[in-house]
């Protein structure tokens, strides 16, 4: 049973069916899945996809934007898509004022790019009761996994609309996630590396579907965004620059890239003189 789905229910029936789903959707698998999941469950609840732009969304080779639009109109029941953005700022722009990057603990880009918009589209409804749904697993991390898949949204909750949070797919696995994409026939954006594919053989360089240089990208990831997306690479290691202030604690992107590198090298000299 997916937790959550009999409140969802519950409250579809207490108030007369009027109930609104909002999908966060960044156009990654996670999201595709959860609106997959929606869809088959609770067909008769209208639902809008929310792409939250940050200003830095991955622009090729397809946005994600564009990416989010085609798949949702591509369903069986095209689900409409709204973009929403903060209007004073993009990340870069959010970063370059504040003089530093975001980090775990202080996650501005989430709260004034993501959060606070997604927010004010919810506002915007005349619903009595609006459930705010999110692509978020329990096995991605330690922090995630501590979440509720069901909870109420104070925030949101006024003397005339009730709102919740719900996260559709929290106990489903990674293996879960790909083989809804296979078994579907549901594409997943290009940017992913090819084991997240069907064939195994298209797609690209990242396991995750971020902003284009994500404060949670690894060494590994790093490196591959340096080579594939180096326009992004070099806006964010030149912002490093300017403000004396770096994404990682310790070291610029260049540092950890140029560390990284090296010890591959090493590594694949030493394994020649392996016997």
């Amino acid at each position: 049973m997916i937790a959550g789905l009999a409140e969802v229910r519950e409250l579809a029936w207490r108030n007369s069916g009027d109930v609104a789903l909002v999908v966060s959707h960044s156009g990654g698998k996670d999201s595709m899945r959860m609106l997959g999941v929606l869809q088959r469950e609770l067909p008769e609840l209208p639902i809008y996809c929310v792409l939250a732009d940050t200003g830095f969304e991955h622009q090729t080779p397809i946005s994600a934007e564009d990416w989010v639009q085609i798949r949702c109109a591509s369903l069986a029941h095209p689900v409409p898509v709204t973009v929403v953005r903060n209007p004073n700022k993009t990340y870069l722009e959010m970063v370059e004022r504040r003089g530093r990057f975001p980090s775990a603990r202080y996650r501005q880009c989430t709260s004034d790019l993501k959060r606070g918009p997604i927010e004010r589209f919810i506002r915007s409804l005349g619903y009595k009761v609006v459930i705010h749904c999110m692509g978020i697993r329990a096995e991605e991390s330690r922090s995630r996994a501590q979440l509720h898949a069901w909870s109420a949204n104070n925030a949101l909750t006024t003397r005339t609309r009730q709102a919740f949070n719900w996260l559709p797919i929290f106990g489903e696995s990674l293996r879960d996630v790909l083989e809804w994409h296979w078994n579907s026939g549901t594409p997943l954006h290009p940017v992913y590396i090819p084991e997240f594919h069907c064939d195994g053989t298209s797609g690209g360089y990242l396991r995750r579907f971020s902003c284009r240089v994500c404060i949670f990208s690894t060494d590994h990831d790093l490196i591959q965004i340096a080579k594939h997306d180096p326009v992004a690479f070099a806006r964010v290691s030149d912002l490093e620059q300017r403000l004396g202030f770096t994404m990682r604690p310790g070291k610029t992107l260049l540092e950890i890239v140029d560390s990284r590198e090296t010890s591959q090298s090493s590594d694949a000299l030493q394994s020649c003189f392996s016997f």
